[in-house]
């Protein structure tokens, strides 16, 4: 396994560090808090302005001109149309367009135009497909290359209209057509990547910034969405199943939960809608449904949706938990929305929490809640710290333990971590939940990283077994999918696996900090630092309360530091440790962030406090931890740093 799992790692890095062309990418994910300007994929820079409006396409240095905005068309440098008509064949040009490399893999493509076909049928209608366009373009027909893996298009020759709008100084003013408009495939994975770019196109517009593409993987080899909906396949490369520790069969030792047992709940009240007219309570309700979910993945806390189920009169049933509700309202003033979200004392309506955001109209319509999501980020916090209303009953403290195990995790110290691990067994025992077997493979990662544990096959089968539970249970909980994501990149170098499960996580619940924050360390491994930045500013919008801060702080650490931004990576550590002293992840960038900015008695302080955590610290021993991304670029730039600043070989 560690032989397969090395191999596979030295593959994804060739892949990272090929030309533009060759490399497979993701759809764009927003990236928060950008300064504006160009995020072009043939730039690659954020915070890049480009001057002037743009009437016309620059036929000084390209052979093709392709026009996503309105009605799909390829044009040649003369003007003459040489798009496929076959409507399928187009989308593949414009998914490969919008890509962040002007790639995809087959695997993805027939997924998205052939869903409902078998693998036989839709590889040949994708073969289909592509002599198609190769017909079209004729003597060009080397502008799309295939292998029997993936399919690109070579992007330098091609000018896109989005991309000549966004360089516009009149954006918001220049755009009216629709992306893809009238384009009419009948299949409902297509149906939903289009949404999905149709969103983040209008947001980026809207927003008047541009979004970031981040392509921190090639496809994923496996069908995320099909598998782990029929058998979570969590091994490494090989395919190989480890065996589920006696303690987390999650039905041999664990009984099942009797009448009398006790899952927290809370209710949601019907939303109250102001000024809205027509939308209005279904933009309120899409919102609803997204706080509903954030809450049962994130804290295993069962929601009673009151506009269904009005509670009886006398106030709440004891056995349904927490007596605690949400209401929600959304104040809609001309082009503006309010949303307010406040959690109440079901008993007497008294408001424990309040918090609001301001959006524009069109997004909520659209159900792109944007810098709300921070208001379903703080509310899933706030909920986590009133356990204490509930403290008399003993069947209501069970239902806790998740809660209380999450929180020691994050405590950091061996002896925290091992109370967690009984915890989440506990839990296991009393009511098997997918995110307590995500959490207990979780914990594998914070074991290596300290350095509490070696990674050797007994950690690996471990990590395995419960990641592959978590998604057998249950693989649409965010919670489960980003913490599972984050074993199969930091332990196993997974990261094209991993990056599906993120992706996937991210789609079911954008409000998820955690989620992010994990997904931005995959492209630190990944040798992506600047990409891991840009997503650590959203992170920070989501997590500003989060008891875990310190946690996301860690991360812009890490990023920025790999980067070479030594001024952030110190800003950002320096608030981590005064929470967490003795993190010994955070010392190792402090340490070398310090040495890189000429700050070496600071560095060298760091460092003695490092090796007195770590009992002894050295180049050597790190290499041989586990620790990924030391062979990445910014990797080397972190070595550089420690032994700058005194860090001994062995």
């Amino acid at each position: 396994m560690l032989q397969l799992s090395e191999s596979y790692n030295v593959s994804m890095r060739r892949s990272f560090d090929a030309p533009a062309a060759c490399l497979p990418g993701t759809a764009f994910v927003s990236d928060y808090l950008s300064k504006g300007g160009s995020g072009s994929r043939r730039i690659g820079t954020l915070g890049t302005t480009r001057a002037g409006p743009v009437d016309r396409m620059d036929e000084s240095h390209v052979a093709f001109r392709m026009y996503l905005l309105g009605p799909f068309s390829l044009v040649d440098g003369r003007g003459r149309p040489v798009a496929p008509k076959s409507q399928k064949a187009q989308a593949i040009l414009a998914m490969l367009a919008l890509s962040a490399r002007g790639s995809r893999s087959r695997v993805w493509l027939r997924d998205k135009l052939w869903s409902d076909r078998s693998e036989d049928q839709a590889a040949a209608s994708l073969r289909q497909a592509l002599l198609d366009i190769h017909k079209s373009l004729g003597s060009a027909r080397d502008l799309l290359v295939a292998d029997k893996n993936t399919v690109w298009l070579d992007m330098d020759r091609i000018e896109l209209d989005t991309d000549l709008m966004l360089r516009s100084e009149r954006l918001a003013d220049q755009i009216t057509d629709e992306l893809l408009e009238g384009i009419d495939i009948r299949d409902p994975e297509f149906e939903d990547w289009l949404t999905l770019e149709r969103q983040n196109w209008d947001r980026r517009i809207e927003e008047g910034r541009v979004q970031d593409a981040f392509e921190p993987r090639q496809e994923p080899s496996r069908d995320i969405n099909r598998q782990s909906a029929l058998l979570p396949v969590t091994g490494g490369p090989n395919g190989r199943h480890a065996g589920m520790p006696a303690k987390a069969a999650g039905g041999g030792s664990g009984k099942p939960p009797s009448s009398d047992d006790v899952q927290w709940t809370v209710a949601l009240q019907p939303p109250i809608v102001i000024g809205a007219g027509e939308g209005g309570q279904i933009a309120a309700l899409r919102f609803q449904n997204l706080l509903a979910k954030a809450i049962f993945d994130g804290l295993g806390i069962g929601i009673t949706d009151l506009s269904f189920d009005p509670l009886p009169t006398g106030g709440q049933d004891r056995k349904a938990g927490l007596p605690l509700c949400l209401q929600l309202r959304l104040t809609f003033d001309g082009s503006t929305v309010l949303i307010e979200l406040a959690i109440k004392n079901l008993l007497d309506s008294r408001i424990l929490w309040l918090g609001s955001r301001t959006i524009g109209r069109p997004q909520i319509e659209r159900a792109e809640f944007g810098v709300s999501a921070a208001l379903i980020s703080q509310a899933v916090d706030q909920l986590s710290m009133f356990r204490e209303v509930s403290m008399g009953d003993e069947r209501v403290v069970r239902g806790g333990m998740l809660i209380d195990a999450v929180n020691a995790i994050f405590r950091l110290s061996r002896g925290d971590l091992e109370n967690a691990e009984r915890r989440l067994q506990e839990q296991i025992e009393y009511q098997p939940r997918p995110s307590a077997f995500a959490w207990l493979s979780f914990i594998r990662t914070f074991q290596v990283g300290q350095r509490f544990s070696a990674l050797d096959a007994h950690v690996i089968e471990e990590a395995e077994a419960y990641a592959r539970k978590a998604l057998e249970l249950d693989p649409h909980n965010s919670v489960s999918l980003a913490l599972v994501g984050h074993v199969h990149s930091f332990l196993f170098r997974e990261y094209d696996y991993a990056a599906g499960l993120f992706e996937k996580s991210i789609r079911l619940n954008p409000a998820l900090p955690l989620g992010w924050d994990l997904y931005s360390m995959l492209h630190c491994y990944a040798g992506q630092p600047d990409k891991a930045i840009a997503m650590t500013r959203w992170v920070q919008e989501l997590g500003v309360y989060s008891p875990h801060k310190y946690y996301f702080d860690t991360t812009k650490c890490i990023s920025a530091g790999l980067a070479g931004d030594h001024a952030a990576a110190i800003s950002s550590g320096e608030d981590a440790l005064r929470a967490r002293p003795n993190f010994n992840s955070l010392l190792r960038y402090l340490v070398s962030s310090h040495a890189h900015a000429g700050n070496l008695d600071t560095a060298r302080h760091y460092l003695e406090r490092l090796e007195t955590v770590e009992n002894g610290f050295s180049i050597n021993a790190f290499r041989g931890s586990g620790y990924p991304l030391l062979d990445t670029g910014g990797g080397q730039h972190l070595i550089d740093g420690l032994l700058k600043a005194g860090a001994r070989f062995r």
